[in-house]
């Protein structure tokens, strides 16, 4: 048996066991009552948001090999022993280490059980066993990538094997011949091979879901397709006047970047939460009492939703008593600002920022920080005022904050748009706030899972 120096992608993605779907991954509160998301809750929600998408096409594959590998290992009865397995395993993590890796920085080894852990290696080494009953290798025969996956070309062509989900029913991920694959399987799957961020990503957005819906249930709120009819048009009109797309229809963007036409669309849960909440929205923030809210004080709402800046920035950090790190006090980062402001009549900004600047975020990308509005939050409060006081191509005088001094300029200014714009924005603002209320409500509680890598 060859054991490989690094675990390989088909090894990771093969399990076919579920860690128990009942497993708690986070508590929460629910109309003010407790609540849980389980393993097999995230799983289904992974399963059905990804599917379409290149990873979750990509684990449908390698589910579908697994499958076709162990199906032909059993009938032929070169399935391995626990004892085989169990060598296997041990080998495998030695030559993992003395490559300088730990085999607990797998998240398929990092999230499986002992009994998973033994179907998938058990899974890895039939492939190897059948390739060579097929071609009659020796047993010191090297068995190579190719050879296996040439094998399970032949497999899947000798299978009616289908993974378009437009012709599988809606809880199956695949078909191999009759054989139905549920869509739970590729959930664990993609669970299991997700790091930890990931999956809290997903527990996250299933519990906001949870909420949203319970909200609208309380407020009568329900969607119709009058109501998804509305949302497709929205996002066919955000990306015709998205000028990175170019005029690109929506639907070529839709299944180009998610793999989704408009009727699954339709059908994602996510896209119906979006909905859902323009709807409560709606009904919540009444166009009267947005325009009155417009009328009152424009310049918020201008500050909140109005027009965007596109910004470049050069950068040099400074505090008030230097060290070795930080060379230079505010009054000296604020004279080198001045000088290399001065330069800027013969040099471009870009040019100088990729020199200058100590901002290595923006540094390589010729200082460029893209657009913002005036009361964003992601820059300094001093560096928007100062911003928004400049005409577009202008460099403001250096500008002093916590970190350091900047010099701004006004690359570009979106025009300010009619009111009812401003007040369809300032409904999407309050949005926003809502969905950020509802999971602070929701008081997440992750709970760290069971330690289950292997010894």
């Amino acid at each position: 048996m060859n054991v490989p120096l690094a675990l390989p992608l088909s090894l990771l993605l093969a399990a076919t066991a579920a860690q128990d779907p009942t497993d708690v991954l986070a508590r929460f509160q629910l109309d003010g009552k407790p609540a849980v998301v389980t393993r097999g809750d995230v799983a289904l929600e992974m399963a059905f948001h990804l599917r379409r998408e290149s990873r979750g096409q990509e684990a449908c594959g390698l589910l579908v090999d697994t499958t076709l590998t162990r199906l032909a290992a059993e009938r032929r009865h070169l399935m391995p022993t626990r004892d085989e397995v169990a060598a296997f395993w041990q080998q495998l993590q030695e030559q993992l280490r003395a490559a300088g890796n730990r085999p607990e920085d797998f998240p398929a080894v990092r999230n499986s059980d002992p009994e998973q852990l033994h179907q998938y290696l058990a899974v890895q080494m039939a492939h190897e066993r059948l390739v060579r009953a097929e071609l009659d290798l020796g047993p010191k025969e090297s068995v190579s990538p190719d050879m296996l996956k040439l094998w399970l070309q032949e497999e899947r062509r000798k299978n009616e094997v289908v993974v378009d989900p437009d012709r599988l029913p809606a809880g199956t991920c695949a078909r191999i011949g009759e054989l139905e694959l549920p869509m739970i399987d590729l959930g664990f799957l993609l669970l299991r091979t997700s790091e930890d961020f990931e999956r809290d990503r997903f527990v996250r957005q299933l519990i906001y879901l949870r909420s949203l819906e319970a909200l609208a249930e309380r407020e009568g709120v329900r969607l119709t397709d009058a109501d998804l009819d509305r949302a497709v048009r929205q996002r066919r009109d955000d990306a015709a006047r998205d000028p990175r797309y170019g005029g690109v229809p929506f639907e070529q963007i839709l299944m180009q970047s998610s793999g989704l036409t408009i009727a699954s669309l339709r059908q994602r849960r996510v896209f119906r939460g979006q909905a859902l909440l323009d709807k409560l929205a709606d009904q919540r923030f009444p166009d009267a009492d947005l325009q009155a809210e417009l009328a009152r004080d424009r310049q918020a709402v201008l500050d909140l939703v109005g027009p965007r800046r596109h910004l470049g920035l050069i950068f040099v950090r400074a505090l008030e008593q230097p060290n070795a790190l930080v060379p230079l006090s505010f009054p000296a980062a604020e004279q080198k600002l001045r000088q290399v402001r001065e330069r800027l009549a013969k040099e471009s900004f870009a040019n100088v920022a990729m020199i200058e600047s100590e901002d290595e975020r923006t540094k390589q990308h010729g200082g460029d920080a893209g657009w913002y509005r005036r009361r964003s939050g992601e820059l300094p409060d001093a560096l928007l005022a100062a911003a928004f006081a400049l005409d577009v191509g202008e460099v403001s005088p250096p500008v002093r904050t916590e970190e350091g001094c900047y010099l701004v300029k006004a690359l570009d200014v979106d025009p300010v748009p009619a009111d009812h714009r401003l007040i369809e924005q300032l409904r999407r603002y309050k949005a926003i706030g809502l969905q950020q209320q509802l999971l602070r409500e929701a008081a997440i509680e992750m709970v760290t899972p069971h330690d289950a890598t292997p010894r």
